[in-house]
C-alpha cells in the first residue's frame, strides 16, 4: 500500500547547456524526470530553460547558478517526496 504522497520511485535530474553557433550564444535547460512505479518508460515531470541568450563572459557564472538552482529544486522534490507528513 503507498499512501497519498508517498513515492519511491526514481527520479533524474539532467542540466544542460546548448551552444548556438550562428549567433555564438548559449542556453541551459533542466529536466526532471521519473520513473513511475519502477517501470521501464522515464516521464518528464518539469523543464525549465533560460529565457535570454547567455554569452561566453558569463557562461561561468550562470552555469554555477543554474547548477546550484537545480541540485536545491531536485533536493527539495526529493525531501518533500521521501517526507510525506
Amino acid at each position: 500500500m503507498q499512501l497519498p504522497g508517498m513515492s519511491y520511485d526514481p527520479v533524474r535530474l539532467s542540466l544542460d547547456v546548448t551552444w548556438w553557433p550562428d549567433d555564438d550564444h548559449f542556453s541551459f535547460s533542466r529536466r526532471l524526470w521519473t520513473r513511475p512505479h519502477r517501470g521501464d518508460t522515464w516521464q518528464l515531470e518539469d523543464m525549465a530553460t533560460s529565457g535570454s541568450p547567455v554569452s561566453v563572459l558569463a557562461l561561468p557564472d550562470r552555469w554555477a547558478a543554474a547548477s546550484a538552482e537545480a541540485i536545491r529544486y531536485f533536493t527539495d522534490l526529493v525531501h518533500t517526496q521521501g517526507d510525506p507528513f
